[in-house]
């Protein structure tokens, strides 16, 4: 090999992206959240118990905010380092790019569609699942004994995700916010996988117009299907309650009651579905891209 050769290589290898601080959160991620669930299997009483003491279900909440930042600060950093590389040329002429780095594209061109989205979906998210609640035939003074804007904080009862709780009355306009952990970070986690699926939609269509291909509206089914079973993951028993009323009046409760204990199982079906929709959508457009030469 020629010293010129050995000088391109070593030149490719130094431009090559360093995916170490992404990897480095992750793992940092990952410790916070083990370190939740050690904290939870040594004092499971203080958590279960309304005369436990509040500093182990603070702590595991820190903890979960902490692993969830760092999380998130790991995912933007893949993107960001994917959104810069360059489209490749194929042997036969055709152009090519990862799926991390069409998915990233997508995110970063439609930014505020994604963020008008996921904001949108969160809203109605939240008064489904009761993390907003408005109730005008309510008197708040009766029945919570509050008669001026109060929070409260529950420390009982359940695990680590379900407590602790912040409950915030707004009597005077019949309106209270319920801050349940686990609930937050699933409406932000669909909400966002919502607004990338449609961000990806919108992307499919601008690069397929011009070649007049229609490969977009079934590979956005999936993320159809899993907008509508996200709404039911982060508290199915007040999303139930919600539709049903309308419908089945008093059968409403007992349904309710039944579909809260297949939380687990809502939950592992709208989020995948929405990360094989996105997955789809990527490919969807990494074909676009092959039928597109120099």
């Amino acid at each position: 090999m020629g010293q010129s050769e050995k000088e391109e290589k070593n030149s490719a290898v130094s431009r090559r992206p360093s995916y170490l601080p992404s990897e480095i959160s992750l793992l940092v991620a990952l410790l916070f959240f083990t370190t939740v669930n050690l904290i939870y299997a040594e004092n499971k009483s203080d958590f279960q118990t309304s005369s436990g003491s509040a500093y182990y279900p603070e702590l595991t909440l820190v903890f979960l905010v902490l692993g969830a930042a760092f999380l998130t600060v790991s995912i933007v950093g893949f993107l960001r380092i994917e959104s810069r590389k360059p489209l490749t040329i194929d042997n036969q002429s055709r152009l090519r790019k990862s799926l991390g780095a069409i998915v990233a594209e997508a995110i970063f061109q439609n930014r505020s569609v994604l963020t008008l989205i996921a904001v949108g979906y969160g809203m109605v998210f939240a008064f489904i699942d009761g993390i907003l609640i408005y109730q005008p035939t309510i008197d708040f003074g009766t029945n919570y004994g509050v008669t001026v804007p109060t929070y409260v904080v529950e420390n009982c009862c359940g695990p680590p995700g379900y407590v602790p709780v912040g409950l915030v009355y707004f009597p005077a306009q019949h309106f209270g916010i319920e801050l349940i952990p686990l609930s937050l970070m699933i409406m932000v986690l669909v909400s966002v996988l919502v607004g990338v699926n449609v961000a990806l939609l919108l992307e499919s269509v601008r690069k397929s117009k011009p070649m007049k291909m229609q490969k977009s509206g079934n590979s956005f089914v999936g993320g159809i299907i899993g907008a509508a079973f996200g709404v039911f993951s982060g508290c199915p028993t007040c999303a139930a309650a919600f539709f049903l009323s309308m419908i089945a009046g008093s059968g409403a409760t007992a349904f309710s009651l039944t579909i809260s204990e297949l939380q687990p199982a809502i939950i592992l079906i709208s989020v995948p579905l929405l990360f094989f929709s996105i997955v789809w959508q990527a490919r969807s457009i990494r074909t676009i891209l092959l039928g597109c030469k120099i």
